[in-house]
């Protein structure tokens, strides 16, 4: 079924092949920004259409923001800045700040945070769950824990995803995932081991829009949601907890959130 000219243009020839003759396979994505970078030049896809990472830490502030000193402030960190765009307009209409940062968060990140922290603010935190940024929420903690202008805020970090137990629970699947360091590596297979996961494999918080009923955005607008009602905060775990002095552990990565699958 070998054909001179691909049915799949946006492809071209060899894809047009690999469609026919077999089926997709993880080596397949590994040049798929080569195709969408393709596809783009032909116009067969709209330049906005695909979600590219940004270098460096954006911070989108909400337009508007309570003057209620007793509602806290609550911030979403997450570690891809390509979820931006599906993420900013929930954290918006909860007049919540949404900050991306490149692998881990700079002293310059913290020390602003620390800055726009004029009472209680919660940090939500999400990344991939990999060697590289399984331990992305507890290293923002530890960051903002040994910062000198966080000392007399009532700052509290938690960590929504992505967990093992919810890559379990949504059966999100796994791909091959980076090398990482070899003290990385030891530490991310330690975290896994009761799910039994390979540490050569990774789950990507993309996948939450496929396998979380209601997509990313409804994972995210519900942990807003949670954590809107002050009344309840001091009920919950936190990674990190300043004013009552709960800093964050070697072994403590995270504290788990619910999610519900599609």
């Amino acid at each position: 079924m070998r054909r001179g000219v691909s049915d799949y243009p946006i492809c071209g020839k060899l894809v047009g092949e690999i469609r026919i003759c077999r089926p997709y396979t993880e080596g397949d994505g590994e040049r798929l920004p080569k195709w969408v970078s393709r596809a783009r030049k032909l116009g067969f896809i709209p330049e906005d259409a695909i979600l590219d990472e940004t270098p460096g830490e954006q911070v989108f502030l909400p337009e508007t923001s309570s003057n209620d000193a007793t509602k806290p402030r609550i911030e979403v960190w997450v570690n891809k800045s390509s979820l931006n765009q599906l993420i900013l307009p929930v954290c918006t209409n909860h007049e919540a700040t949404l900050v991306s940062v490149s692998s881990k968060p700079s002293r310059a990140a913290v020390e602003n945070l620390c800055q726009r922290s004029d009472r209680l603010t919660i940090i939500l935190c999400l990344s991939d769950l990999s060697v590289g940024t399984f331990s992305f929420c507890r290293d923002l903690a530890t960051a903002i824990a040994d910062a000198k202008s966080a000392e007399g805020k009532d700052i509290r970090v938690k960590r929504i995803g992505l967990t093992p137990k919810q890559v379990f629970d949504l059966a999100i699947p796994m791909v091959q995932g980076e090398q990482g360091s070899k003290e990385d590596r030891k530490m991310y297979e330690t975290y896994i081991k009761p799910y039994e996961f390979s540490r050569k494999r990774m789950a990507e918080l993309d996948a939450l829009e496929a396998y979380h009923l209601g997509g990313l955005a409804k994972f995210v607008e519900e942990a807003l949601s949670r954590y809107e009602d002050n009344s309840k905060l001091d009920e919950l775990t936190w990674l990190m907890n300043l004013k009552k002095g709960v800093l964050p552990a070697e072994t403590n990565i995270d504290s788990i959130e619910i999610a519900q699958p599609t």
